[in-house]
């Protein structure tokens, strides 16, 4: 992961960039750390608050996301964490709140992000993946809607049997990768995969550290490695999407064939 020195709320912290130095905007916000070292904690601050300082990029060793069960190492990002998220690591900040908690305002702006983000991917083949679970850990399963340029539609799902939502998550993007196998899809073709998952994301592209599903993880790491085409894209979800509304559907019918295993 690239980074370069910026300036945040007059502070001096490391912003992610790409790979021309540009700065790696999401959902309105850059992960931003502190330190250059390992370990560091990473938070999600306000796009239009980080000045960059034209700074070359450099590598830095892996950090880790910010826990909002305790108080972020400066009080500059105490703005930033998105307010209403569970405290796990998944919850980064996005600003558009959770799902069943947003307000009509969040709900507004989550919606109208996500879908920019899809029309942006017009021409690429776009996958929207969802993982479920009924108790975390319980019976689980994976969906997949995989949309291509040609106007095919290719919908999955996956019973996973007893594991837990994050496990889902990453099935649904594992079974993306599986699918652009399938049809033959170049590895520098255009795609996008599409998730709800701001764990997936962290740990599969954002340095994240993971203690669980290791093993998966570095499996995905691969593969995703394998294809410099592919962006994994995180969208808010439950905001109308509806290719995101029915990726969902299809895990939770994963997670129903789970049940009657």
């Amino acid at each position: 992961m690239a980074w370069a020195r910026a300036s945040f709320k007059g502070q001096g912290v490391w912003a992610e960039v790409d790979g021309d130095g540009a700065p790696v905007v999401t959902a309105g916000r850059i992960a931003v750390r502190y330190s250059d070292k390992a370990g560091a904690t990473i938070y999600q601050a306000g796009a239009g608050r980080v000045e960059p300082s034209g700074k070359p990029p450099v590598e830095l060793p892996a950090g880790a996301p910010a826990d909002e069960t305790r108080a972020p190492a400066s009080a500059a990002v105490n703005s930033e964490v998105r307010a209403g998220q569970p405290a796990s690591r998944s919850g980064r900040g996005s600003g558009f709140g959770s799902a069943g908690t947003r307000t009509a305002a969040q709900a507004t702006a989550a919606k109208a992000a996500a879908t920019a983000q899809v029309s942006a991917a017009a021409n690429a083949v776009r996958c929207f993946t969802d993982g479920a679970c009924t108790g975390n850990p319980g019976p689980a399963g994976a969906g997949l809607v995989v949309k291509f340029a040609d106007g095919r539609v290719v919908e999955k799902h996956r019973a996973l049997g007893f594991a837990t939502n994050n496990v889902g998550e990453l099935a649904g993007i594992e079974m993306a990768l599986d699918e652009l196998d399938a049809a033959a899809v170049e590895p520098d073709a255009e795609a996008v995969i599409f998730s709800d998952s701001q764990y997936a994301r962290g740990v599969l592209t954002q340095g994240w550290k993971a203690k669980a599903n290791v093993e998966l993880i570095a499996a995905i790491r691969v593969r995703l490695r394998a294809r410099p085409g592919v962006v994994l894209q995180w969208v808010a979800g439950h905001v109308g999407l509806a290719e995101n509304e029915r990726a969902d559907a299809l895990a939770r019918r994963g997670v129903d064939e789970s049940r009657r295993r």
